[in-house]
């Protein structure tokens, strides 16, 4: 899971990994009780709006909710010479 968005990148919430999340932290009676807007935007693209927050569908969502589906910044590995 990632712990920040990555501009450039391209992401999509999910709704397993956002229960994986909040049964970390609350009883799965809460988690369930917020099931009714995480169905609207599952599989949703998150517009990034900073490192730490997106939008899917006008709702904030966490980095640790969603997917990368389109890595635009990979990692640049220098030659040695």
């Amino acid at each position: 899971m990632s712990k920040q968005f990555v501009k450039g990148n391209v992401y999509v919430f999910t709704k397993k990994k956002f229960i994986k999340d909040r049964c970390k932290y609350h009883p799965k009676s809460v988690v369930k009780q917020s099931l009714a807007w995480v169905n609207l935007v599952n599989g949703n693209e998150v517009t990034i709006e900073n490192d730490c927050d997106g939008r899917a569908r006008s709702m904030y969502v966490h980095p640790e909710w969603c997917k990368c589906i389109k890595n635009n910044n990979p990692k640049i590995e220098s030659e040695a010479i």
